[in-house]
């Protein structure tokens, strides 16, 4: 019987399938991988152990990567740095029910947003699940164009802004190799990731006028990224001028008449209220909790909330959607290969920005053979994979600020304490659909010009980044934080994260918290 392509390869399938122990292997690689540096190998205080009427100097709110680094560079240089963390371990995230109404929100828009799957409130924060991509913002992002509010920009350009890119790259040991022309400009290339290989891919898509780039990623000695929980917290808590606390929910921000703040009200999961006092507080909460705080901390001064003078607070909220589409394409010698690559093309960036869209990344999953999460219940489909490659493209997206996509406190839902939970109403406007559709044309042209077949799109995806509701700004009117991240009408209040990007671009933000963390802490050292 003559042997045809197509039984020669369902014999391979055979062969593959014959390769279970390999296959386990890599599940086990995948999974191990993707929870490294999760464990917190030091040990946090709890709030009953902090000696009372004590005032550090800096008490920071949050223990993911923006707080975790801030506190690092205060510390180091001897100042009293207290980080207070909401959650626990993150091991034991989801165990004790006490924690889960305490991190409690809700999604009342037109969009039902996953919020409660989007972020960890756990020692290190979100950085427990993150996938260390670190690709920076473009300069466009913070020039005026389409996507920023007619009434305030970024305080600072690129340039200005590139040395603590550089900084941060080195916090996080961010490598990626030499960039293609899409990429934003650098002065030096980042170090080679010889874990990244995207050979496959480039061959596919070259001829076709694409470039595909390793994506920058964040590098860890335990295999995963730098995370705050297993890389950064334990240097800090080495620091002999450092305090972490877990199970410590900030629920008040107590200001005088003159915006300073005397105090934040903090419980612990058995509701017992401590007051800790600092000469400076850094909310680093996320964006949501970030705004929730300030929200709930009113008082006859602040009648809004703190920095919410122009009732900005909460509102500006965006994301990053991500549309996913797959196809099939015929085999080649080198999608034969049961290696699985990702790459990603800023290709695109620039050029939608310029045509009035938001700016979109294109992201490239080479799936050949093996998926790269795999589970048992995919081996029947390897058998498929054999005969026709498979190809995923996803499209990272930004979002037009809104002030109508917010987050706000809850009418009805209350957490542990009795205090409003957050709620996020988001919707996509005018803009975000076309920027969308504009997209989706662009992935159904490379499919086409590939002879795909097969091509579905996949439901709508969330990057989990939650970006805006305390945005910079000139003034109160504005905004929520100047320049230099001091909340408005506040002395000695600072927020930190990615609530306070005024535009989010495409690129990942920890990077850019990231670099904002180290800015603030010079700026703090200089008194």
């Amino acid at each position: 019987m003559r042997t045809t392509r197509r039984r020669f390869l369902a014999g391979l399938g055979l062969g593959a399938l014959a390769l279970g122990g390999g296959v386990l292997y890599k599940v086990h690689e995948y999974r191990r991988r993707k929870l490294a540096g999760t464990r917190f190998e030091g040990r946090a205080a709890r709030l009953s152990e902090l000696p009372r009427d004590h005032v550090h100097d800096v008490c920071i709110i949050g223990s993911g990567m923006a707080g975790a680094v801030l506190g690092i560079d205060l510390a180091s240089r001897g100042l009293d740095v207290l980080i207070l963390e909401a959650g626990d371990a993150f091991e034991n995230f989801g165990k004790d029910p006490r924690y889960g109404r305490i991190s409690l929100a809700r999604s009342v828009g037109e969009i039902e947003y996953p919020i409660q799957a989007s972020r960890i409130m756990a020692l290190g924060g979100t950085t427990n699940i993150w996938t260390g991509r670190c690709a920076r913002l473009h300069p466009i992002d913070f020039a005026r164009n389409a996507y920023t509010p007619a009434e305030t920009g970024w305080p600072f350009g690129y340039d200005e802004f590139a040395p603590w890119y550089r900084r941060a790259e080195k916090t996080l040991n961010v490598r990626g190799g030499p960039l293609s022309k899409y990429h934003a400009p650098r002065t030096e290339p980042l170090p080679p990731d010889e874990s990244q290989s995207i050979e496959g891919l480039r061959q596919l898509l070259s001829p076709l006028g694409i470039t595909v780039d390793p994506s920058p990623t964040s590098h860890s000695s335990h295999g995963g990224p730098v995370r705050a929980a297993g890389d950064l917290l334990p240097r800090f808590v080495a620091l002999r001028s450092a305090t972490l606390v877990s199970g410590a929910m900030v629920t008040r921000l107590v200001a005088d008449a003159s915006g300073t703040i005397r105090h934040a009200e903090v419980r612990d999961p058995d509701r017992t209220l401590r007051q800790i006092r600092a000469r400076r507080f850094v909310v680093a909460a996320g964006a949501v909790e970030s705004a929730r705080l300030l929200l709930l901390s009113r008082s006859d001064s602040f009648a809004e909330g703190l920095g919410n003078a122009g009732g900005h607070v909460g509102r500006w909220f965006t994301e990053h959607p991500n549309l996913n589409f797959s196809g099939r394409i015929e085999h080649t010698l080198e999608t034969l290969s049961p290696q699985y690559e990702i790459g990603r093309s800023h290709q695109f960036y620039d050029d939608f920005k310029q045509r009035g869209l938001g700016s979109m990344i294109l992201v490239l999953m080479q799936s050949w053979i093996y998926p790269e999460d795999l589970r048992l219940k995919d081996l029947s489909r390897i058998a498929s994979r054999l005969v026709q490659a498979e190809l995923h493209m996803s499209t990272t997206l930004e979002m037009k600020p809104d002030p109508n996509n917010r987050v706000r406190l809850s009418d009805s839902a209350r957490d542990l304490f009795g205090n409003p939970v957050a709620e996020i109403d988001i919707r996509f406007t005018e803009d975000d659909l076309r920027t969308q559709e504009a997209a989706r044309r662009t992935v159904m042209d490379i499919f086409d010009r590939l002879g795909a077949s097969g091509v579905e799109e996949h439901e709508l995806s969330w990057s989990h980044h939650h970006i805006g509701t305390c945005r910079f700004s000139e003034t109160p009117e504005q905004g929520v934080v100047d320049a230099r991240l001091r909340v408005h009408g506040c002395r000695n209040l600072y927020v930190l994260g990615s609530s306070v990007f005024v535009t989010g671009g495409a690129s990942h933000p920890t990077l850019a918290i990231t670099a904002l963390a180290h800015r603030l802490a010079d700026h703090l050292l200089e008194g």
